[in-house]
This record gives C-alpha cells, sequence and structure tokens, in this order.
C-alpha cells in the first residue's frame, strides 16, 4: 500500500497584512464563512472571492482596531489566521524587553542597597534559581 501525502487547502488559511505597494490591508484567503466574518467583525470589503481590503484613508489605528478585532474573531470561530505582528494591537513593541529592562533595574538597586553578603545572595538566587529565575 503506497502512502500519499495529505491534501492541504491553503485557501482555509487566512492572512491579514499591510500590502507594501499599494498601503492597504488586506485579507487573503480563507472561506466564505470567513469572509463573513472579516466583513461584519472586521469591516473589510470583499475583493475577489479569497481577497478582503479594509476601506481607502483609515487613520492607522483604525486599520489595526479592525484587523485584530477581525483575526480574533476568526480564530474564535475555529479559523487559522496569520495577523501581521505590526497590525496586531494586542501586541507591544519591545514589551518584553522594557519589561526585562525594568525587572535588571530593580535587581541592581536590591544589590545597591544590600547591607550583607546574604542578600546580594538573595538577588543572586532570585536570578539564577531554576524555578524562578533565568
Amino acid at each position: 500500500m503506497k502512502q500519499h501525502e495529505p491534501d492541504f487547502l491553503a485557501l482555509e488559511y487566512v492572512t491579514i497584512t499591510k500590502d507594501p505597494r499599494t498601503g492597504l490591508v488586506v485579507a487573503i484567503g480563507g472561506t466564505e464563512q470567513a469572509a463573513g466574518i472579516l466583513q461584519h467583525s472586521g469591516g473589510f470589503l470583499s475583493g475577489a472571492r479569497t481577497y478582503h481590503r479594509l476601506p481607502h484613508g483609515l487613520p492607522f489605528e483604525q486599520q489595526r482596531l479592525k484587523a485584530t478585532t477581525a483575526a480574533h474573531t476568526l480564530l474564535a470561530a475555529g479559523h487559522n489566521v496569520h495577523l501581521d505582528p505590526a497590525l496586531n494591537m494586542l501586541a507591544t513593541p519591545d514589551g518584553d524587553r522594557d519589561a526585562a529592562l525594568r525587572y535588571l533595574g530593580h535587581l541592581a538597586e536590591r544589590v545597591a542597597a544590600a547591607e550583607t553578603g546574604s542578600q546580594v545572595a538573595e538577588v543572586l538566587t532570585d536570578i539564577a534559581a531554576p524555578a524562578n529565575g533565568l
């Protein structure tokens, strides 16, 4: 018996991104159900069968809001979605890096304020502890 590769329907996936050529936020792929979700939850306009776009002239924050809303509604309905990170309102650029810098600054303050070797050891344990540290 010869095994064959499964059929994958790429059109079942929805990609929401900003077209660098036109500057429009577009959604490519998906089913008819996905198209309805894009139109109703995100305000996308229907183009060709598997192509949708946001209206011209929307401010960038409105584009992000509509793209994020549509993507999360599609995910909740069971669709596979790729949302361009630049359009994701729930992502914070460099948020993890900023949080790490604040944490390191707090640790540095604790070390500077330490009066005993055991207080410095506590800070080092916070950094290197297998359960909680780095």
